[in-house]
Formats: C-alpha cells, structure tokens, sequence
C-alpha cells in the first residue's frame, strides 16, 4: 500500500497557547484542515492596534497501518493572508520538546553577546527609561546608531538587549575622591536613546578613572548570528513563464515582530521649515454666484475662482447664511441650516458641503477678499529643554522677526 496524502496530517502539540510553556510533545491530535481556530485564536482589537507574536507548535506526521517508505517529505505556505496587518512564517527549532520561551529565545537571537563593552553606565538606569546615560575613555569608538548591546544585572538574573536609536556625547570633567584626595579627570559622557524601554533597573556607579569599585551591570557588545531560517510566501510582480532562469516577487521580506516605528522618506521636500501664508491680492471684497455639483452620498462642491482670505467669507445657500472662522470651516449665522459640515480650503478656494438629507445642487452667492498663497522659508528659534530649565513657561525673543498672524508653529 502507498502513502497518499490523507496520511499526511498535522498534529497539536501539547499546549496550543501563547505561554512561556506553550508548545512541548507532539499530541495524537489532529488540526483538522479548514477549522476555524484550529491552530491560532482570533485577533483582538488591542492585537490589532499595537501588535502581536503568536507561536503555536505542531508536528508532520504519517498515519497510516502501513511500512512503506516515507520520501521527500517537505512544508510549503501555500497562500497568504488575507488581511494584509497579517504575516505567516514557518521556521524549524530541531527540537521535539522545546516551549515556547525556547522559541522566542531563538527569534530574538538575531544577536549573540560578544566581547565587554568600551562603555560603562553612569548610576543606575531606571526601569521603563528609553535612554541610558554612559561613560568612556575618550579615546574610545562612541556607540553608533543601529547597533544593539546586551545589558546584564549584577545577579546575571535579567538580561536585555537594547538598540541604539540616537546618540549623541561630550567631553565632561568629573571628580573622584581616592581617598586622600579629591581628583579630576575627563572622560566621554554617551547619552543614548533606544528602541524599547529597559524592563528592570540596571544598576551603575559614579565615574571612576579605573574600573568601577561597586559591582554594577555588566554590558556586551552583540553581533549578528543568523542562524535561523525563516520561510514565507511572496506574490510574483511579473509573469513566470517556462525556461526562466529569474522570478521577481514583490518583496525578499516579511516582518517577523510588529514594530511601531516605519521609515518614510519625503521627496523633494525643502531643507528648512516652510510655513504658507494666505495674502491679500486685492483691498476689496469680490462678489460671485457659483453652483455646487453632487460629489458622493451628502457630499457637494464648488468653487470660488479665487484663493481666499481666511475670515472674509460669506456663503449664503439654501436659505441659510454661513461665514467661516478663519480655520477652514464654515458656520450658522443666520437662515435655515440643511447642513452638517461646511469647509473651505482657503488655497484652493474650495468649498465642500454635507447636506443632512440629501445632497445639493443649488446655486450660492459668496462674498470674499481675493487671496494668493505665500511659500517661504519660516524663521525658526529653538530652547534646548534639560533638566535644569524644564518647566511651563519659555521665552522667545521675536522682536526683530515678529510672525505674520496664522503663521506661528511650535513644536
């Protein structure tokens, strides 16, 4: 008797969870194809805003009465999700008992620890911080963004790896006492921001010319181990036809932990803060009649033939007289309302109105002072904001550039 493929099935393992302990043995439980859950439960709401990495574990195996020989057995994703927030990898821990905590440890091992690192930590790094503050010798290499080094407690208990995000460092005088004496020496103060913030309290010591006296945590440079082999599924760009020696897929990679952080690259965009500022091109009002066209459901539009100068606009439609606030929007003031929401963009000269029942075709009368709008270079200032000066009132001395109205932006 041959094999066929209703023998080939896949089984549980012991623990279908996402615990520390989740995984384990294989089971004589069959995940039955087509099965709702049968492997993973439902995405919740908060899964879905922050993210999340589900692991189960399960197993291949032949059932079947027969001793026929089992050949070329192999596991392919066949088709991908279909939500496009959803990624689905496989990859294979050689191992019949490992859990899940074995698992994350792999996933996580991108990096192993290396050699001591040429920096130590200045006091103790409090848990929940997103920065740690070092010191070094100052001819030593200073961190660099991108790279991740291992933080290890005392106890060598808890460990974490964290990743540079920015650094940025100073030549300090710091002083300490031998005892005798009180001594001055200058090393390299590294103020480095990082990925995620530190799960324990990392305890550190005062600056010291030597290596530090008190027992404090140790840290590690890391470098990249891939070891493990990752397995997905890709959609073909471009046709495949036979006797091509090249495919091209739409990507090489899939994500592998939810990151809240994306790269994302402005395009001929000026070096230096812009600011746009709406100017007056005439002293008096202009008068038209304009007619709204049904855009979709509620929605109607119009426009004005001219930019328009914020706080000088008055629409009347529909028996109703609306004026706007000089923010974009359009309000009651006097007549009937048949309308939710009226905007205008004041660049454009575009009117956008929400029938509450409906939709509108009418024509309306506005009134208006022209406007054109002005691009330039904005004058910026900046107050470094430090422990020292933190507090609830800043002063910036706009004297000799002072800002047009509507113009002025703080970060």
């Amino acid at each position: 008797m041959a094999i066929n493929n209703n023998d080939v099935k896949l089984f549980e393992s012991q623990r279908l969870t996402d615990e520390e302990d989740g995984g384990g043995r294989v089971t004589g439980n069959e995940v039955i194809d087509g099965n709702v859950n049968n492997l993973f439960q439902d995405i919740s709401r908060i899964d879905r805003t922050i993210g999340d990495v589900a692991l189960r574990k399960a197993f291949i195996g032949i059932s079947t009465d027969n001793n026929d020989i089992y050949l070329g057995s192999h596991l392919i994703l066949t088709e991908p999700p279909k939500d496009q927030n959803v990624s689905v990898l496989l990859f294979n821990t050689d191992s019949q008992t490992d859990e899940r905590l074995d698992a994350r440890d792999r996933i996580e091992s991108y990096v192993v620890p290396g050699i001591k690192a040429s920096w130590e930590l200045v006091g103790d790094q409090l848990e929940g911080q997103r920065a740690v503050v070092g010191y070094q010798r100052e001819e030593w290499t200073v961190p660099e963004i991108g790279e991740v080094y291992k933080l290890i407690t005392p106890d060598e208990k808890i460990s974490q790896f964290i990743r540079i995000t920015s650094v940025s460092h100073s030549i300090e005088t710091f002083t300490y006492n031998n005892g005798q004496e009180y001594v001055d020496f200058t090393r390299r103060k590294v103020e480095m921001e990082i990925s995620a913030p530190l799960v324990t309290t990392f305890v550190g010591a005062p600056p010291v010319p030597g290596e530090p006296e008190e027992e404090t945590s140790r840290i590690q440079e890391t470098q990249i181990a891939d070891t493990s082999r990752y397995y997905g599924i890709q959609p073909m760009s471009a046709n495949i036809t036979a006797g091509d020696l090249t495919v091209k897929a739409e990507s090489v990679y899939a994500p592998l932990v939810p990151s809240a952080k994306v790269e994302s690259p402005l395009l001929d965009q000026y070096g230096g803060y812009t600011g746009k500022t709406m100017v007056a091109t005439s002293a008096s009002n202009r008068s038209i009649s304009c007619r709204f066209v049904h855009i979709t459901g509620n929605q109607s539009r119009t426009y004005l033939q001219r930019g328009v100068l914020p706080g000088t606009l008055t629409l009347s439609l529909d028996g109703g007289t609306f004026e706007d606030n000089g923010a974009g929007s359009l309000l009651h003031k006097s007549g009937t309302n048949n309308y939710s929401k009226l905007t205008v963009d004041y660049e454009l000269g575009e009117i956008n109105v929400w029938r509450a029942s409906s939709y509108t075709a009418a024509t309306a009368n506005a009134s208006y002072q022209p406007a054109v709008a002005i691009t330039g270079a904005a004058i910026s200032g900046a107050i470094p904001v430090t422990g020292q000066n933190r507090g609830f009132n800043y002063t910036l001395n706009m004297a000799e550039a002072k800002p047009r109205p509507g113009t002025l932006v703080i970060s």
